[in-house]
């Protein structure tokens, strides 16, 4: 499946904040995590889903997309229940 087929889906109610260019990649399996470095659980392709429990300031979004981009995950999802939106600090590192 296509990330372009996940946002697609309106029934999932996901929002992009970024990566327009990269909605054609693959999702070969979906992974759902609050460790600080999942690493060792990821095999590249996955969707990353996060409650954001990893994070504790801002400078932990950088560190954690870094893990996430050199294990070739598809995408991050990043649930809204703890922050209330997506911190801009985790926006910007995605970038």
């Amino acid at each position: 499946m296509r990330l372009r087929a996940l946002l697609e889906t309106e029934a999932l109610g996901l929002r992009l904040l970024g990566g327009e260019d990269e909605l054609e990649r693959t999702v070969r399996g979906v992974m759902t995590t609050d460790l600080r470095d999942p690493s060792r659980y990821l095999s590249g392709g996955e969707l990353v889903l996060t409650g954001l429990a990893w994070r504790r300031e801002p400078e932990d979004s950088e560190r954690f997309v870094r893990i996430l981009a050199a294990a070739g995950v598809a995408g991050l999802a990043a649930g809204e229940a703890e922050w209330g939106a997506a911190p801009e600090d985790l926006v910007l590192a995605c970038a």
